[in-house]
């Protein structure tokens, strides 16, 4: 019996690394396929893809030929083991997945999480693979409408461009033509005035040289009144070139006006979460990186604080989902009332948000992490007429210069199971976990 619960237990270890191995891979050809702004991504794309890679052959095949010597689970207990390590792996495909789509697509895989409790949904295992999946193509399927409406506003945008370009190529045609007339008026008239000046010199009789000299004038205010004319006619044709001109600007500019509102709407959706209108995880990351740059350069303190609701779970069971999201945008209210300006808040997912705290040490965090506290615990959070309790409990921890994104959200996720730990609606430094927590690791 001993041996059998060795065989199965090492079979379950290859199992593991196999799905590991094949859920990367996956995730691999995702990224390919959403990179080629393919519009059809779903089962079959992913598995041709598959099929021509000689790594996922050769760890099917392995699995093929090994899978004779497997043991089904031998009573309930083991079942029930391999049942939870499943859930464990979609738990972590999830996540790896909501690290690469925006809020409102974490939202979906978050429920995804929930539906994934029932272990009857392992029993096929296409459905928990295609349920994350199909996720992704709807991120996916977005972008590319998204790409097609940009493709769309570029092609009006230079049919535009050249139905402009032909009336300012007429316009300068018109100019040209403009300026060859008016030499050859200039020339007319210096030719006129020329034989008028030679009349002069070579005419005895008075009367023979006015009549040569009016019938020239005659001809003069004959070349005048059509050259004005002509100027007449071009300037209507300009003014009517203008105003198609304008007309056609102004259906570029509104253009572009709508389609800059979008991308402003894109960037939120990017950059914001959904439910609270805060920033997201993604704004958080580049945050992070700007701060520790700083830190590093220019030696500027700032500090990091972790919270999250107190007993969540029980607001969801007991009031329901509807519910536990307005306790979430309460708390995104009241985090923007208490805190500054300058200090970025963002939820970083659940029930837990993050906040930066520039230009801050240690001991200005703590002070900034009670006051908040206070300021929540203090606050009213009511649905249907019944108060509903809401606290926090939060950890904080000090920027180091040799700091990364995961050393210093750590030591402030640390402080804060130190917090919940200790009896939660507190705040906790990461101080306090090497002082406090050395104590409650002796007595427990």
């Amino acid at each position: 019996m001993a041996h059998n619960t060795s065989t199965q237990q090492i079979d379950l270890t290859a199992f593991e690394e196999k799905v590991y191995f094949i859920a990367a891979e996956v995730l691999d050809i995702l990224k390919e396929l959403s990179r080629e702004n393919q519009k059809q991504i779903n089962s079959k794309a992913i598995a041709e893809r598959m099929f021509h890679k000689e790594s996922v052959k050769s760890a099917l095949l392995n699995s093929n030929n090994n899978g004779s010597n497997n043991t089904s689970p031998a009573n309930k207990e083991d079942k029930e083991k391999e049942l939870a390590f499943l859930k464990d792996l979609a738990d972590n495909m999830l996540d790896k997945f909501s690290e690469i789509v925006p809020s409102n697509m974490v939202e979906n895989l978050r429920n995804l999480k929930e539906i994934f409790k029932d272990h009857s949904v392992f029993k096929n295992s296409s459905d928990w693979l295609d349920s994350p999946i199909g996720v992704i193509k709807k991120y996916i399927d977005s972008l590319a409408a998204r790409n097609v409406e940009l493709e769309e506003f570029l092609k009006q945008t230079m049919e535009h461009l050249a139905a402009i370009e032909a009336p300012l190529t007429n316009e300068l045609s018109s100019q040209q033509q403009k300026f060859k007339e008016d030499r050859d008026f200039e020339n007319n008239i210096s030719e006129y005035m020329n034989m008028m000046q030679q009349d002069c010199k070579n005419s005895t009789n008075f009367d023979s040289l006015k009549t040569a000299f009016l019938s020239k004038i005659e001809n003069i205010n004959k070349g005048i009144e059509k050259k004005r004319e002509q100027d007449m006619q071009r300037l209507k044709e300009t003014e009517k070139t203008l105003e198609e001109m304008g007309k056609r600007m102004n259906e570029i500019k509104n253009e572009a006006d709508e389609i800059r509102k979008k991308s402003e709407e894109m960037e939120v959706q990017a950059y914001h979460d959904t439910l609270t209108g805060l920033h997201n995880r993604k704004a958080y990351d580049e945050k992070m990186e700007e701060i520790l740059a700083h830190v590093q350069r220019y030696n500027i303190p700032a500090s990091l604080m972790i919270c999250d609701i107190d007993f969540f779970k029980k607001i969801n069971d007991n009031h329901g989902h509807k519910v536990g999201d307005l306790a979430l945008k309460k708390l995104a209210d009241l985090l923007k009332e208490r805190l500054r300006k300058n200090d970025f808040i963002a939820r970083y997912g659940g029930e837990e948000f993050v906040i930066i705290l520039p230009h801050t040490d240690l001991k200005g965090a703590v002070l900034a992490g009670e006051g908040l506290r206070a300021y929540i615990d203090q606050s009213v959070f009511s649905y249907k007429n019944q108060k509903i309790p809401l606290t926090i409990s939060a950890g904080i921890s000090f920027f180091k210069k040799k700091d990364n994104i995961s050393t210093v959200f750590e030591r402030a996720d640390s402080a804060l199971y130190l917090a919940k730990k200790t009896g939660r609606n507190r705040v906790k430094t990461e101080d306090d976990v090497v002082n406090e927590g050395t104590v409650l690791a002796q007595t427990t």
